[in-house]
């Protein structure tokens, strides 16, 4: 192993285990790993314009919004350990409740999660993950980081994908081959197909993309951290008008 790479790795590690997160606000701009996050980002941009945009739009046209959503739904309902747990560990109790009351209302009622019968009741979804308990915890996030694959992250985040992983429902099914990987493809498929519009307006109202994804990536942790966990929906969309109009009025 070269040195170049196993110093990252330690910066890495030393960020996503050092200090407590603070009262200030992350800066977006202060992005030390600036040219290894552009060149995983300018991997990651092409894999989906040449891959998963196409086969995207291909998926949007053949499958109908309804049958989207149903799908949204349903992997989302499969969510339910890994949002369950991290509402406990956070001490949010009346959030774990309704968790477990949508999780056996959609799966038993709304034909195993399809249709989102526990938001018509009242009880809407919200979003939680590892990430976001380490945050709430005081674990400081540490610079931004680009996955390959995976997309925007930091130290903190990154660390929080692997309890994400062992939280989740499909790698208990690895046994039934294929059907690991399947459930997974049509996941991603699915979800990139549903943000065609947003992702193309913002590529085409960025001087700078990989500056905007970034930004907007930390902005928008650094507020599911310090206020309301929002609902599923509005988690749904990836960048905000909030942090939108804020990027073009900086003449980013």
């Amino acid at each position: 192993m070269s040195t170049r790479p196993a110093r990252l790795i330690v910066l890495v590690l030393a960020a996503a285990l050092g200090g407590c997160a603070g009262a200030q606000p992350p800066r977006p701009d202060d992005d030390p790993w600036e040219g290894y996050n552009r060149a995983i980002f300018a991997f990651n941009d092409a894999i989906d314009t040449y891959g998963l945009e196409p086969a995207a739009k291909g998926w949007d046209w053949v499958v109908p919004d309804v049958a989207q959503r149903g799908l949204s739904n349903f992997f989302d309902n499969l969510r339910f350990p890994l949002v369950l747990v991290n509402d406990l560990l956070q001490a949010r109790f009346h959030d774990a409740a309704a968790t477990t009351a949508r999780f056996q209302c959609n799966t038993f009622l709304g034909g195993l999660g399809f249709y989102d019968l526990a938001a018509d009741f009242g009880v809407p979804a919200h979003v939680q993950d590892t990430g976001l308990t380490l945050g709430r915890w005081g674990i400081a996030p540490g610079p931004f980081f680009m996955l390959p694959l995976l997309g925007p992250s930091s130290p903190r985040d990154a660390g929080g994908l692997v309890a994400d992983g062992m939280l989740a429902v499909y790698p208990y099914f690895v046994t039934i081959p294929g059907l690991t990987a399947g459930l997974g493809a049509i996941d991603i498929l699915n979800r990139r197909a549903r943000v065609l519009d947003q992702v193309r307006d913002v590529k085409a109202a960025s001087l700078d993309y990989y500056t905007f994804v970034r930004n907007a990536y930390v902005q928008r942790r650094w507020k599911l951290i310090n206020g309301e966990i929002p609902t599923a929906a509005e988690q749904e969309e990836l960048y905000n008008d909030e942090v939108f109009e804020g990027y073009l009025e900086e003449g980013q």
